[in-house]
């Protein structure tokens, strides 16, 4: 009886350590993947410059979020851009010191001074979210809203951006070949509008002035080919 009693010890003791060992292995497994997830998603992490994001955000149009700051005129060879506070999944901003703010590009629209201006006034100290669809050196171009509103649109809708010609490193892209008719739908509306920069061109005196300059073109085209038809006819 007592050797039957030590041999169901034994199992009894063997069973749960092996228990414990699976245990330990899946403990283990799940720390593995939860580390390469913390990995993959960032969720503590400040973006500040363009090369703080990964590849793989921009690949799968992972939306981010931020607060804009203050708008960067023009520069030399950049375009105006949207200086964000990025704001990540979990944030720790007690634990860290200030950082730089992530300079953003609002996608495919060349903004004109009303267009800043129109920025300043109206998104400065306002939440945005962006989607990023190229890095650059020194910004990131990004599809970008605030609230509801898609801020290229916006402009350009407005008359304060035309759009840029087309990126071709982003043509097989859907997302951007989506933003980037919308662009172009939008501008073609704000040129019949007379919305904005288009205004002067939809004015009763520059379609006046305009229709002058043809037929003066026309009248000298006219005259040019009679001097040349009468010096033929010397010549003969």
């Amino acid at each position: 009886m007592s050797d039957e009693r030590n041999w169901f010890d034994k199992f009894a003791l063997c069973m749960d350590q092996n228990i414990r060992g699976v245990q330990y292995g899946v403990y283990s497994v799940a720390l593995v993947g939860l580390a390469v997830a913390l990995r993959s998603v960032r969720p503590f992490k400040k973006f500040c410059r363009p090369h703080d994001i990964p590849s793989s955000f921009v690949e799968k149009h992972i939306t981010l979020r931020g607060r804009v700051v203050y708008v960067e005129p023009a520069g030399n060879n950049s375009p105006p851009l949207l200086m964000v506070d990025h704001s990540p999944i979990i944030s720790l901003s007690w634990l860290r010191p200030q950082s730089p703010y992530l300079p953003v590009h609002v996608s495919s629209v060349d903004i004109t001074s009303n267009g800043v201006s129109w920025l300043q006034l109206v998104v400065v100290g306002s939440d945005v979210k962006f989607t990023v669809l190229k890095l650059h050196p020194d910004f990131v171009s990004c599809i970008v809203r605030k609230e509801k509103k898609n801020l290229g649109l916006e402009l350009v809708s407005l008359g304060f951006a035309t759009v840029s010609p087309l990126d071709f490193a982003l043509e097989k892209d859907p997302v951007y070949i989506k933003y980037y008719q919308k662009l172009l739908d939008a501008e073609n509306k704000a040129e019949k509008k007379g919305s904005g920069m288009w205004a002067t061109t939809r004015s009763p005196v520059n379609r006046l002035w305009n229709t002058l300059v043809i037929r003066t073109a026309s009248s000298g085209l006219s005259l040019l080919k009679e001097l040349l038809a009468k010096q033929r006819r010397s010549a003969i």
